[in-house]
């Protein structure tokens, strides 16, 4: 009976060997077939380390809450353009805005589709920048070394860096921070950048970008990404709000 349900559950394209004979240009040629392909793309993204609290996001469900913001449409819409020209496209992403404003959602749901969906099946990572920089400091007396927290990040094909310049960080952690931002941009590696810092602060005595993560990091973000702004208020925050007033009316 087990054998019996064994041969049922088999793929019926490649009959559970994993591989299928396809004909391209008069000349037969084996390739992956799309049960074994599942699997790896599975395993891939267990391996992307991304938080179980983003794991359902996709564009689908990036909710245009406000609709006096034309910035969420319009971030959604470039997300889903790279998406789809990905790995056409030779620039990643930089994700500006305050907090609450989606970054990380549109962030993550590119990644993830991207992972679920190219062919072949890529590598992919997400990295937040305050635990980053937790690690690189913790390896000051630990065992281990910062190049072995960072050459994961370096290699992999699609690389999210979540809240970049989140936290205070010392000269020798920004050298290497600039050392994983300028080996990917030489290697031509894509990377999506979300953070909470803007290029024109509007408050007097607010920091910039640049004044988070140096001059050249900033600049080599320039040839690197293309700039998505969301200037919204803060969706939590404002959907609190709105659901403390329901149960006080």
């Amino acid at each position: 009976m087990a054998e019996a349900k064994a041969d049922s559950e088999k793929c019926t394209l490649c009959g559970g060997t994993g591989w299928t004979l396809v004909e391209e240009d008069g000349v037969e040629l084996v390739r992956r077939c799309e049960c074994a392909e599942e699997g790896v793309r599975r395993r891939l993204l267990e391996q992307a380390r991304i938080p179980a609290r983003y794991r359902h996001c996709t564009l689908e469900s990036f909710e245009i809450w406000n609709p006096n913001d034309p910035t969420l449409a319009k971030a959604r819409r470039s997300v889903q353009e790279f998406v789809d020209l990905y790995p056409s496209g030779e620039k990643g992403l930089l994700l500006m805005g305050s907090v609450g404003t989606g970054k990380t959602h549109l962030a993550v749901a590119a990644l993830q589709q991207i992972m679920r969906e190219k062919r072949p099946p890529l590598r992919g990572r997400f990295a937040d920048f305050t635990a980053l920089v937790l690690e690189i400091q913790m390896t000051f007396d630990g065992p281990g070394s910062s190049r072995e927290i960072l050459q994961p990040l370096i290699d992999t094909e699609l690389l999210v860096l979540d809240e970049l310049g989140a936290g205070k960080s010392t000269p020798w952690v920004m050298d290497l921070l600039y050392y994983l931002v300028n080996t990917r941009y030489l290697e031509g590696r894509v990377t999506i950048f979300t953070t909470n810092f803007s290029d024109f602060p509007k408050r007097t005595g607010e920091e910039s970008l640049t004044d988070r993560v140096s001059h050249r990091i900033r600049s080599r973000l320039y040839e690197m990404c293309r700039r998505l702004e969301l200037r919204g208020l803060d969706y939590r925050a404002e959907r609190l709000a709105s659901r403390e007033g329901g149960l006080h009316r």
